[in-house]
Parts: structure tokens; sequence; C-alpha cells
């Protein structure tokens, strides 16, 4: 299997379970092509091309893309992130798991700023 192959084929099993959870909000068509998508994965055939359309990318922005995973799929791995003080008025800093609530003030109970 080429190098493209390989890393879209990689991408596709780290996500594959969010981009099911997604794929049951689209139109059937859509449906039909990801289980062709996984039908040809499982066969170790080809994919780039198919993964290409459902993505509505050409193959080489398809490549690129999955250099890093298929975005917008799957749960993703936020930098660290870290929150300041509501009005800036103290140096407090907080930070939180990524996707969860952001950290309020304990003075104020206003949402911290992403800092």
């Amino acid at each position: 299997m080429e190098g493209a192959e390989r890393a879209v084929l990689t991408a596709l099993c780290t996500g594959l379970d969010a981009l099911r959870a997604e794929c049951a909000q689209w139109p059937e068509s859509r449906r039909q092509l990801l289980a062709r998508i996984e039908a040809e994965a499982r066969a170790r055939r080809p994919i780039l091309h198919l993964v290409a359309q459902l993505l509505g990318t050409s193959q080489e922005e398809t490549r690129q893309m999955t250099s890093g995973g298929l975005a917008g799929f799957g749960p993703g791995r936020a930098d660290e992130e870290s929150f300041g003080c509501p009005d800036r008025a103290c140096d407090q800093v907080a930070t939180t798991l990524p996707a969860g609530p952001l950290p309020r003030c304990v003075l104020t109970d206003t949402s911290m700023r992403r800092q």
C-alpha cells in the first residue's frame, strides 16, 4: 500500500467512530459512500479517491488533510488552553480539560477569558 493510501486509511481508522456518528445525520447517498469506503478499506483496496469524494476535496487536499487525521472528525487533540480573569483585573490563570467546561472566576462566577 503506498504512503498516501496508508495515511488516509490510518486517518479513517482513527476517526471512524466519530465519522460514523456524524454520518447518521447525512443524506443517504453520503451514508452509502461511507459504507463503500469501509468495505473497500476492509478489502485493503485504495480509498483515497472515495474519501476525497466524501469530503468534497481533491485527492491531493485529502492526502494533506489526512496527515493529521480527518479534519472535523474524531475527538481531536486540543492544545493546552489557558484562561484568565474575565475582566483582566488579576493575573489568575486556569486550565481545563480539552472540550471541558470553561473555568469560572471564583469571585464573580463569570466565565474566564481564553488567553
